[in-house]
């Protein structure tokens, strides 16, 4: 690489996740610019040195300084003084401007001209005299890359310049790679060692460059490359396009792009033919294979140059051989022939222990398709998919499909695999893409159960296409008999059938739904004819359903398949009945790149959750992770639930641009292709935002267009969690009879034995139509349950009910207290609106629940003329008694009324009880 004299563009972005040391070099140069100083950087290849010192050159320039750079060649490590040839040429007309004894040293030593070759001593003083005089005009920063590639005599002449820049304005920054030594002197100079990227630095690295991988793919990146920076960016380029996306599986050890190869490989390929063999069965077999340990330990001699050269480390305590960067595996198989590389699996396959270890080692030393393996590959996958690492289900589906010889049953893995990458694990792309894979093997596919609901899976989460998805399914399960053999499929199946008829919003699409799981329930799990009811038509579960239900949640703990998980899950929604700890082990799982359309189903299950239960800053991050995940694998239709608590924290708020945005675009995509279940979705949210708004006939319009009230038709979910809320909007707008038509029909459907949630909204709807002489009867027990604090967001709503018709009954003192409450829970919840009526309502009362300031006290004088006020006298009359002028005891009051927290002298009765109960600690 040829030197420059740097002019760089201060406008670059800064090099991600390298704060720290960016901010330690920019306090080396600031001090280097005055004072002079020199520092080294280390690190790894590929761990973001050149792009660290190309950010240090940028800020140089923008401080008014000269920057000289060279880099260090591997081919000029023979030549003298190359180096600082590279260096110092763009300056090399000035050299005529030192003393000759100077210029004559430098000359020489640069090959110049001809002469006695100087001394060290000479030469170093030589180049601190032109460095000098180069920093007379100008500060000057010398950066010199991959210092362990400069010549030995360049190198050696710059260690001692190092240690004598003081007062010369001039810096020498020197970046060194980990491993290599140099004839630098190290201890003369500080050194800033980079590490590995922390994670998020590496993932946003990832995502800016590779915008488009798969969740699992990234994740993978991100394990291999271990934050190195170089590896992040490269790593990406050797795939595939279909493995990007998820439809091909991934080799066990990644690829390497020509430039990782040319950085790592050289390391490995100056070690010995039995080091590397040695090292290939490491690299394939893992670190942790106990009898590749014995061959290890009896091959030492083998071993030794690999050690010596810091490639690996064996941690005794753990009996366990280490790789010093996953790179450094991946060039050690990326080096060996393919012959090597099977016969070294197939030595492994001899060597472990594990059945499912041996079935791997098996495939990969296989010379072409081998049924029996193949086979056993599935069995894996299966395993693998049951322990909840459904992205490697997938990647081994692949691998058994590519290994079996038959074309139909080639198809029939190619199917499954697109099955569960649209429906789990969240390729959606990849998934199209399996299923052509698998058209092609062999057209007759397309007539199978798992085709179709391969085929129903995938366009229900892409395009949407309700109508067709349904027929499909309904076709391919209307003939089928109850085999357990098939149980599975019929699962899988209709589980996409469920989800199909209740985006499709329609009743009579879950009539073939019905007959299907009547007629199948002998082979079905019970997860799955749980949640056939309780999820599908939550208001007819019977209390055996729901003990059942009870029993599964409980069982769960320690469950692995995310899969089981969120069937559960489902079955309880409606019912109240989350498996929370479970539901975060999934989300968690999928935010780390695993089973992503399961960890945005137990998201939205979450958020609406903690919405429910008053955690509504969790509900809002929870609901913002899953629209995120939706948005990156292009699942517009489950996008929908992920958007549910935003919109319901919106409608709370009176957030009606928000709503107004999200429902535009919601019908505008759901409607042409009839998933009308976005109907009932957005009238739920704009009934609620009407409420809050106290717009109580449109609240009312939008919950009886759902259903009318007094009846709760079936497979409508939503119906039992609005008791409340349509009792209320219908109450208010004027529609009682109506509102206790609904109180009734939920009390014939029993919905209060659902849950202790459903069971308080249905108190709380029947004390909203409670008639005037019993009212408090009802509405008391509820306000003063401990239980009741759970719904927060209900809660406050029916103690602002309470409050306001105590206030209309003109028991302003009873009202206060419920007023106050809901106040104060909807100002913590954040639902202004609400707050601002509740606070307006506790003024009507005469009080406001505006604190008092510090001087909330009344002296002596004002309390006396505030007592005499609230019998009724007038400002005269009290300046009578009391020898005061009327003026005087207006002053007076005029303090006393905002102490009190009040705007009128009809207000002073009460405010003064209230305020001798709160002196007297009542």
């Amino acid at each position: 690489m040829a030197a420059h004299e740097t002019g760089y563009d201060a406008g670059h972005l800064p090099v991600v996740g390298r704060e720290r040391e960016a901010a330690a070099l920019a306090s080396f140069l600031r001090t280097a610019v005055r004072d002079g100083g020199a520092q080294l950087v280390t690190g790894q290849p590929g761990i973001g040195k050149t792009e660290l010192l190309k950010a240090a050159m940028r800020q140089v320039a923008s401080m008014g300084a000269r920057v000289l750079h060279a880099s260090g060649s591997e081919y000029e490590t023979q030549l003298s003084f190359a180096g600082l040839h590279q260096l110092l040429m763009p300056a090399a007309g000035s050299l005529k401007e030192l003393p000759e004894v100077h210029r004559a040293a430098m000359a020489t030593a640069l090959g110049f001209e001809r002469g006695e070759p100087p001394g060290r001593l000479v030469l170093t003083s030589a180049l601190l005299a032109w460095l000098g005089h180069l920093a007379s005009t100008a500060p000057l920063v010398l950066v010199v890359d991959d210092l362990q590639w400069v010549d030995r005599a360049s190198v050696v002449i710059l260690s001692l310049v190092a240690r004598r820049l003081g007062g010369l304005r001039v810096g020498l920054l020197l970046s060194q790679r980990t491993g290599h030594e140099s004839f630098f002197d190290r201890g003369s100079v500080p050194e800033l060692a980079l590490t590995p990227l922390e994670d998020d630095a590496a993932l946003s690295l990832l995502r800016h460059h590779h915008p488009n991988l798969h969740s699992s793919v990234r994740r993978r990146i991100l394990a291999e490359a271990d934050g190195n920076p170089l590896a992040l960016i490269e790593l990406p380029r050797a795939l595939t396009a279909a493995q990007e996306t998820g439809a091909d599986f991934l080799p066990p050890t990644l690829p390497l792009s020509a430039r990782l190869r040319w950085l790592f490989q050289s390391r490995v390929s100056e070690l010995p033919e039995p080091t590397r063999r040695l090292l290939l069965l490491a690299a394939l077999g893992g670190e942790d294979s106990k009898g590749l340990m014995k061959v290890i330990a009896g091959s030492a001699s083998d071993l030794a140059p690999a050690e010596a050269s810091e490639l690996v480390f064996v941690d005794r305590r753990a009996d366990r051989l280490r790789f010093a960067h996953p790179l450094i595996r991946s060039a050690v198989v990326d080096l060996a022939t393919a012959p090597a590389r099977r016969a070294a699996h197939h030595r492994l396959a001899e060597l472990t222990a594990d059945p499912d270890v041996r079935t791997l080692h098996l495939a990969e030393s296989a010379l072409g398709p081998d049924d029996a393996i193949a086979c056993r590959l599935v069995e894996v996958a299966l395993t693998t998919l049951e322990r909840g690492d459904t992205v490697q289900a997938v990647s081994l589906l692949l691998r058994a499909a590519d290994m079996t010889v038959d074309p139909a049953e080639r198809a029939r893995r190619l199917v499954r695999a697109s099955y569960i990458g649209a429906n789990i694990a969240g390729t959606l792309d990849g998934a199209r893409a399996l299923l052509e894979r698998a058209r092609a093997a062999d057209p007759a596919v397309t007539n199978t159960l798992r085709a179709s609901t391969a085929a129903a899976a995938h366009l229900l989460n892409s395009e949407g296409d309700i109508d067709t998805a349904h027929r499909l399914l309904v076709g391919a399960v209307t003939h089928v008999d109850p085999d357990p053999q098939s149980a599975e499929t019929l699962e899988e199946a209709l589980g996409t059938l469920m989800m199909i008829c209740a985006f499709g919003g329609r009743r009579e699409l879950w009539k073939p739904f019905d007959d299907a799981v009547t007629r199948l329930a002998p082979v079905l799990t019970a997860p799955f004819r749980l949640a056939a009811t309780t999820f599908a038509d939550p208001a007819r579960s019977t209390p055996e359903q729901l003990c059942e239900l009870d029993t599964l949640v409980t069982d769960l703990d320690g469950e692995t398949n995310p899969v089981r998980v969120v069937m559960v899950a489902l079955a309880g929604q409606y019912v109240d009945r989350l498996p929370r700890t479970s539901l975060e082990r999934t989300a968690a799982e999928g935010r780390a790149g695993g089973a992503v359309t399961l960890a945005v189903q137990a998201m939205i299950m979450l958020a609406v959750g903690a919405f429910h239960e008053g955690r509504w800053q969790d509900a809002a991050t929870l609901a913002d992770e899953g629209i995120a995940l939706c948005r990156e694998n292009g699942y517009d239709l489950l996008m929908w639930g992920a958007q549910n608590p935003q919109m319901l924290l919106a409608a709370a708020r009176a957030d009606l641009d928000h709503i107004a945005r999200a429902r535009a675009r919601m019908h505008q995509w759901a409607i042409p292709r009839n998933a009308l279940a976005v109907r009932t979705f957005t009238a739920n949210i704009e009934g609620l935002a009407a409420l809050s708004q106290a717009r109580y006939h449109d609240a009312y319009e939008h919950y009886t267009s759902i259903c009318p009230l007094g009846t709760f038709p079936s497979h409508e979910q939503v119906t039992v969690w609005t008791v409340m809320d349509a009792v209320e909007a219908a109450v208010r707008s004027g529609h009682v009879d109506e509102a206790r038509a609904h109180v009734r029909a939920s009390s014939e459907a029993d919905l209060a034995r659902i849950s202790p949630r459903l069971r308080f909204l249905c108190d709380a709807a029947a004390a909203l139509v409670a008639e005037d002489d019993v009212y408090p009867d009802l509405f008391d027990p509820l306000v003063v349950d401990p239980e009741s604090v759970r719904w927060p967001f209900p809660l406050a709503r029916l103690e602002l009910a309470y409050g306001e018709r105590l206030r209309g009954d003109r028991a302003m003192r009873a009202a206060r207290p419920h007023l106050e409450r809901a106040g104060k829970m909807f100002t913590g919840l954040g639902a202004t609106p609400w707050a601002e009526r509740a606070e307006a309502a506790l003024r009507a009362t005469g009080r406001s629940r505006r604190p008092a300031g510090p001087g909330a006290v009344l002296t002596p004088q004002e309390r006396q003329i505030a007592e005499l006020a609230a019998t009724g006298l007038t400002n005269r009359q009290i300046g009578e008694r009391l020898r005061l002028s009327p003026r005087t005891v207006g002053a007076h009051l005029y303090r006393v009324f905002p102490k009190l927290g009040i705007g009128s002298r009809a207000a002073l009765r009460d405010a003064l009880t209230d305020l001798g109960d709160e002196e007297n600690g009542l």
